[in-house]
């Protein structure tokens, strides 16, 4: 396999409210942290990440950490070229997925990935979406045998201290279930300080939160 001189990394799962945006701006203020090239691709209807962005212009100021780019995509055609594009930036492209991963014009996206990264929360609604989500991937993988994507499921706003034992034992099945498709990383803890994260750097409370998930997943991709 040739090297490749950057990494794409797709933010996805079939459901929205489960952290996506909010976890891929927190990995690519993480790598900026670490000196590495990043940017973000903002694909997301909500437009998350680009609106994050132009709030925190009147906080931090216009030197930004890393470009965060949006782009609306309704067609594979549209996607291919999008992608083809991101294979030849360098570093760390960050991909933030539509809340629907169904869209015929997404699936380039998931083809040219290296990674995917799904985040979940350990309830009913949202495991079943995640397992539609794999579902989906599972299907894309058939029509497409170049796809070489790696998934890293990542369990996020947990707080273990509040699951009763029959729960605890519910995400450990939960945790098998999804390794025969992925990567299972460590979690991300629930702080309320989420809902506070901007485009420049990590508060330090999000350190904590997200420090082994990130390090772990991290280390795999550069290993």
């Amino acid at each position: 396999m040739k090297s490749k001189k950057n990494k794409i990394i797709v933010f996805a799962n079939q459901k929205g409210g489960v952290g996506k945006s909010t976890l891929c701006i927190l990995l690519a203020d993480y790598l900026a942290y670490w000196k590495k090239d990043v940017c973000i691709i903002d694909t997301d209807l909500q437009q998350s990440a680009t609106l994050q962005r132009e709030q925190d212009k009147q906080t931090f100021g216009e030197e930004e950490p890393y470009s965060i780019q949006s782009f609306e995509v309704s067609d594979p055609k549209t996607m291919q070229m999008l992608m083809e594009n991101a294979e030849s930036q360098d570093g760390f492209v960050l991909f933030d997925a539509p809340g629907t991963i169904k869209d015929d014009g997404l699936a380039p996206m998931f083809i040219y990935a290296d990674y995917i990264i799904c985040p979940f929360e350990y309830e009913s609604k949202s495991l079943s979406s995640t397992r539609t989500f794999i579902q989906v991937i599972n299907r894309l993988r058939q029509l497409n045998p170049q796809m070489k994507a790696q998934i890293f499921f990542v369990p996020n706003k947990v707080d273990a201290r509040m699951g009763t034992r029959e729960e605890l034992e519910l995400w450990k099945q939960t945790d098998v279930e999804f390794a025969q498709s992925g990567i299972v990383s460590p979690p991300v803890g629930y702080r309320a300080q989420m809902k506070r994260v901007n485009t420049y750097i990590v508060p330090l409370p999000l350190k904590h939160a997200v420090y082994e998930s990130f390090r772990f997943v991290v280390k795999s991709i550069l290993r």
